[in-house]
């Protein structure tokens, strides 16, 4: 069994230590165990399920979740601690981002949280908190639009679409660069920021700028060549004009 299929579990065996046989929980519980493993749950009963059949689940829960292998979800883990270290996230926002990496990667989680969300009796803070072990109010917190983890660009609000009941999202070269198994910060930073393709403009296309295409090589060399700092140069007009274009010149 995978890291992320195990956390997905984790998960379920919260779920059910918390909720009573009686519960819209309860009801979905065993699908979602036998979605994410081969095992067969017993039969809910039609009537009034009972504490005997619930127990019957939460073994079967208890039984499945410590089996953990490897597998993606290790490098997406690491790579969020990594994330989280250079851009100064708490380890609650880092264990948060790590929780937005699995709903949008894995299947199996995303249809758990789905799942429970649709239930109406858990919310996403509350998941959120079981997740990263910490207060709800913490949680809470750190999810407003001022935080450092929307702050940072690491995630952004999610305003519908596929992930509709998740307010995160990721960008899809931070999703990407995850899942690399990678040595250090500066490989996954490098990842997630690729250089630059060369500029394909001549500056004989530029033939418009004349006397201030000269200005600007000749103040932008002088700078370098001295390594000054704070010389900056403010390009300005409509779009489409060649602003981008120039600067990837110079």
């Amino acid at each position: 069994m995978t890291h992320e299929q195990h956390l997905a579990l984790d998960l379920i065996v919260r779920l059910a230590n918390r909720f009573g046989p009686a519960s819209r929980i309860a009801k979905e519980l065993p699908g979602w165990l036998e979605y994410l493993t081969e095992v067969e749950c017993p039969e809910r009963p039609r009537s009034r399920p009972s504490s005997q059949w619930w127990n019957k689940i939460r073994t079967i829960a208890h039984d499945l979740a410590p089996s953990a292998g490897g597998g993606e979800g290790e490098i997406v883990q690491r790579n969020a601690t990594l994330l989280g270290e250079h851009f100064g996230l708490s380890p609650a926002e880092t264990s948060m981002l790590t929780f937005v990496a699995f709903y949008k990667l894995f299947d199996g989680f995303e249809h758990v949280v789905d799942g429970a969300l649709e239930t109406r009796e858990v919310t996403v803070p509350l998941l959120l908190s079981w997740f990263c072990a910490v207060p709800e109010p913490e949680i809470r917190t750190a999810m407003r639009a001022s935080g450092r983890l929307t702050c940072s660009g690491l995630v952004q609000r999610n305003s519908g679409g596929r992930h509709r009941r998740m307010p995160f999202d990721l960008s899809d070269r931070l999703t990407l660069a995850l899942l690399a198994e990678v040595d250090s910060i500066s490989d996954l930073i490098a990842l997630m920021f690729p250089r630059a393709a060369a500029p394909q403009a001549q500056w004989q296309d530029f033939e418009g700028l004349s006397q201030d295409a000269d200005l600007m090589r000749e103040l932008l060399s002088k700078a370098l060549a001295k390594r000054q700092p704070g010389v900056h140069i403010l390009l300005y007009g409509p779009p489409g004009t060649g602003k981008g274009s120039a600067a990837g010149r110079c």
